[in-house]
């Protein structure tokens, strides 16, 4: 539950990039990384993790908008821009870990990790959460709750935004850039801001990842692209009839799904170093079913 909610944050993020802009987005490789180098060394300097997070959120958001830029005004294609921008974000989160290690840049690596300490002010260190307790039996509730609780709100407000004219755009620029050109929109805005929003939460994503780890290193955003679009297409594919269901809620059930997979393949045994390929067949499994589920809507 507490990787679902962690990872579903970044989920929603995909579901903007991929399902709504039909964008391949790789830079996430590298956002998320930045997000939780920026909040660790935030909230180890003692700065709230509220204004930490949001922080991550933004060195997202300018971290997407280049990816756009690159697709939009230099006419880069979509791979290629998320690359791009992906492995120049390696150097950027590299010295910003070393800085905030204390240390100077010297092209070393040793120090690219940043540690939060438990006496730093984490999110599920302040209130309101402190007011739960810490532990119940094995499960740690104030760091589950705090991680829900923020899921939650990220849902609620990308739900609001996408009622909005301009999230209606971004429906409408994903399913066809000409209508919204019609309508006298520029789509080449809309994707850039669609990549900035969807790499912002990337980030938060991962400034979660590092508090739920307390650090981040160089290893955080190996295999997010196939955690995120996995968790999208498992939620919209289990959830996709119910009509009642919001497409943000069926992302955080999908991501929570995807989670408890590994959970179980953990408790049966496999070892860790089998993870990711147990990434990539859950990943396989969901886009064979994601197939199936459309030739059957387009037979219909």
């Amino acid at each position: 539950m507490e990787d679902g909610f962690m990872y579903a944050i970044l989920a929603m993020g995909f579901y903007i990039t991929f399902t709504i802009l039909d964008f391949p987005d790789l830079s996430v490789e590298g956002t998320v990384l930045t997000g939780g180098v920026v909040c660790a060394i935030m909230i180890e300097a003692g700065i709230t993790p509220y204004l930490a997070m949001i922080a991550a959120f933004l060195a997202g958001c300018i971290a997407g908008s280049v990816t756009g830029i690159l697709h939009v005004k230099l006419g880069i294609r979509p791979l290629l821009s998320g690359i791009l921008v992906s492995t120049a974000l390696i150097t950027v989160n590299l010295v910003g870990a070393v800085v905030g290690n204390g240390g100077s840049f010297s092209g070393d690596g040793a120090l690219s990790n940043v540690t939060i300490s438990r006496s730093s002010p984490a999110l599920f260190r302040v209130f309101p959460f402190t007011l739960l307790p810490e532990t119940v039996g094995q499960v740690n509730l104030r760091q589950l709750v705090s991680f829900f609780v923020i899921a939650l709100l990220v849902k609620l407000l990308l739900d609001a935004y996408l009622k909005t004219k301009s999230g209606l755009l971004l429906f409408a620029t994903g399913d066809n850039a000409q209508f919204t050109t019609m309508l006298a929109k520029n789509p080449g805005t809309s994707k850039i801001l669609g990549l900035a929003l969807g790499n912002g939460l990337a980030a938060l994503s991962g400034a979660l990842i590092a508090q739920s780890r307390g650090n981040a290193n160089q290893g955080m955003g190996l295999g997010m692209v196939v955690i995120g679009i996995a968790s999208v297409i498992i939620g919209l594919s289990v959830f996709g009839k119910l009509r009642f269901m919001k497409p943000t809620t069926m992302v955080i059930l999908g991501s929570v799904i995807y989670q408890a997979c590994l959970g179980i393949a953990s408790i049966l045994g496999v070892p860790s170093a089998y993870n990711k390929l147990i990434m990539a067949l859950l990943f396989t499994i969901a886009l064979v079913l994601s197939g199936r589920l459309n030739r059957k809507k387009q037979e219909v």
